[in-house]
C-alpha cells in the first residue's frame, strides 16, 4: 500500500510538472483569450480570425479568395458561438455557406447595409467560383444574418462589441470587441478594411478611441499616395475621359461590382456637373450584379457623404443619362448608333463577365480609352495590359458560346489609383496613432512586403507590432496580467 502511495505521488508530481511546462510554453493562461489567424495572414484575401474567450468562441470574418481555400475554416465549426462580419466583400464573407455546411449553427452579426449586400455577393460567388455547398446550408447562411446599427452594442455572454464606420464601402465597419475574462477586461479591435480619404460616396471613417490589441489590415501598407481633397483626386481621371469622348472615342472602365462601380459613377457625375465631361454622355453600367448593388446604395441614403447627398438632388446614383444594362441586352449595346459613351462593366480585371467582350469590340480604335481603376489580379488581362503587353489572349462569352481571341490593342490605356478603397500607409498610421492604451498590433490582409513596411512605420518602444503567419495562435491578456505573463509576440 505504501509503495502504491509513493507511485501515485510520483505520478502526480510528474503530471504537475508536465502541466506546468505545457502552461508556460503557450497554454491558455488564467482567464486569457486566444486569437488564431486562420486566413488573411501575409496575403490579401481569406480573412478569418478565431477568438477563443472564456465562455464564448467566435469568428471575425469568414472570407474566400487569395491563396485561402476552405481549409482556413476552424477545425470544429460547431464549437463557434457566432460570427462577426466587418463588410460584404467576398474575401471577408465568402466562406459562410461552407462554415454552415461543416456544422456551424449560430448568428452572423454585421451592419444593416452589409446584411443587404452579403446575399448578393454570396450569390455571385456561387456563380463565378463554382463552389457548390448544399442549398440548405446556403439558405441557413443567409438566414443567419443579423443587421446591427452602427454604434449599437451587442452583448453575447462575456463579449460585447460595436460596429464603427470604416469608409471602405457601404456598410463596412471596424469592430471594437470588449471581453470580460473573469480577472479583468480587454479590448481587441479588428479594423476590417479601412477606406481611403478619397471616397466620394462615404463619410469619413470614425476614429477608434481605445484598444489593448489591434488587428490591422496592411493591403497598402507600403504605399503613400500624398494628400489631396477627395473630390480633387479624380480630376486626372475625368480629364482623360473627357479627352477621349471629345475626340470621338468610347471609354471602357472595368470595375468591380461592389464599391468601385458606384464610386466611378459618382466621379463621372461630379465632373459632368463641373463641365469637364460633356453633358448628356451616356453611361452604361453593364453588370446585373453591380446594378443590384447600386440599388442597395440608394436604399441607405443616410450612410452616404454630404458630397454625395448634394451631388444627387433626388435618388442617389441615379441620373437620366445612366443606362443600366440588362443581361439579355448586353450583346446589343455596341450595335446601337449613339455618340461616344462610357461603358462600366464587370469584371474589374478584364478576366471574366462582360468586360472582355467590351474590350474585344473597342480595342481596335485608337480614339478609344481603357481606364484601369482597380487592383489587377496576377496574370489577368488587365494586369498584362497595364504592364504594356502588346498582345493579350482574351476569353469571353456570347450567348452560350465561349470565344478566345488574341487582341493587339490600339486604344489608349491609362491606370488610375484615385479609386482605391484601401487606406495607404499614412492613413493607416494616422488612424492607428489616435488609439489610446494600445499595446500590440497584428498586421494582416497584406502581402509580406506591405506588412513589413507598415510595421517599420508603426513600431515604437511602447508598441509591439507583429506579422502573424497563417495558423499562428497568440494569447491576449488583460492589462493587469501583463507583468505575470510574457506577451508572446
Amino acid at each position: 500500500m505504501r509503495r502504491l502511495r509513493r507511485v501515485a505521488a510520483a505520478v502526480a508530481v510528474l503530471v504537475c510538472l508536465l502541466a506546468a511546462v505545457w502552461f508556460l510554453r503557450g497554454a491558455r493562461p488564467l482567464e486569457g483569450v486566444a486569437l488564431t489567424f486562420l486566413g488573411g495572414a501575409r496575403e490579401v484575401g481569406g480573412a478569418c480570425f478565431l477568438v477563443e474567450a472564456p465562455g464564448a468562441n467566435f469568428l471575425v470574418d469568414c472570407g474566400a479568395f487569395g491563396a485561402a481555400g476552405s481549409d482556413v475554416l476552424p477545425e470544429r465549426p460547431a464549437e463557434v458561438s457566432f460570427v462577426i462580419l466587418t463588410h460584404a466583400h467576398t474575401d471577408h464573407c465568402g466562406l459562410l455557406p461552407e462554415l454552415f455546411e461543416r456544422g456551424f449553427d449560430g448568428d452572423v452579426y454585421c451592419t444593416e447595409p452589409t446584411a443587404d449586400l452579403v446575399p448578393v455577393m454570396l450569390e455571385m460567388a456561387r456563380s463565378i467560383g463554382g463552389r457548390r455547398v448544399k442549398r440548405e446550408a446556403y439558405e441557413r447562411a443567409l438566414g443567419s444574418l443579423r443587421g446591427v446599427q452602427f454604434g449599437h452594442q451587442v452583448e453575447r455572454g462575456p463579449v460585447r462589441f460595436v460596429f464603427r464606420r470604416a469608409r471602405h464601402l457601404l456598410g463596412a465597419a471596424f469592430v471594437e470587441i470588449d471581453i470580460d475574462t473573469g480577472s479583468g477586461g480587454l479590448r481587441v479591435v479588428f479594423s476590417g478594411d479601412l477606406g481611403s480619404d478619397g471616397s466620394l460616396l462615404l463619410p469619413p471613417a470614425e476614429t477608434c478611441a481605445r484598444a489593448d490589441y489591434l488587428v490591422l489590415e496592411s493591403t497598402y501598407g507600403a504605399l503613400r499616395r500624398g494628400a489631396g481633397e477627395a473630390d480633387d483626386r479624380f480630376e486626372t481621371f475625368a480629364a482623360a475621359v473627357a479627352r477621349a469622348l471629345r475626340r470621338g472615342g468610347h471609354v471602357l472602365i472595368p470595375a468591380f461590382t461592389l464599391g468601385r462601380t458606384q464610386e466611378v459613377l459618382a466621379a463621372l457625375d461630379l465632373y459632368t456637373d463641373r463641365g469637364l465631361i460633356p453633358p448628356g454622355t451616356l453611361i452604361y453600367s453593364d453588370s446585373p450584379t453591380a446594378n443590384r448593388i447600386t440599388r442597395i446604395y440608394r436604399e441607405h441614403p443616410g450612410e452616404l457623404s454630404e458630397l454625395a447627398r448634394s451631388l444627387y438632388a433626388g435618388e442617389p446614383l441615379s441620373r437620366p443619362n445612366h443606362r443600366p444594362v440588362r443581361s439579355g441586352t448586353s450583346l446589343r449595346v455596341h450595335e446601337r448608333p449613339h455618340a461616344p459613351a462610357v461603358f462600366i462593366s464587370s469584371s474589374g480585371d478584364l478576366n471574366y463577365a462582360n468586360s472582355p467582350r467590351h474590350l474585344v469590340r473597342l480595342a481596335g480604335g485608337e480614339e478609344n480609352l481603357l481606364c484601369i481603376v482597380g487592383w489587377q489580379s496576377e496574370g489577368s488581362v488587365g494586369r498584362r495590359l497595364a504592364a504594356g503587353d502588346s498582345t493579350v489572349l482574351v476569353r469571353y462569352r456570347e450567348g452560350n458560346a465561349t470565344h478566345e481571341t488574341w487582341v493587339t490593342p490600339a486604344l489608349e490605356i491609362m491606370s488610375f489609383d484615385a479609386f482605391s478603397s484601401h487606406a495607404d500607409q499614412d492613413e493607416l498610421a494616422r488612424w492607428t496613432g489616435a488609439i489610446q492604451d494600445l499595446r500590440a498590433v497584428f498586421l494582416v490582409h497584406g502581402e509580406l512586403a506591405s506588412a513589413e513596411a507598415l510595421a517599420a512605420r508603426l513600431a515604437s518602444p511602447t508598441l509591439s507590432v507583429a506579422i502573424p503567419e497563417a495558423g499562428e495562435r497568440v494569447w491576449l491578456r488583460p492589462a493587469r496580467e501583463v507583468r505575470r505573463w510574457a506577451a508572446g509576440f
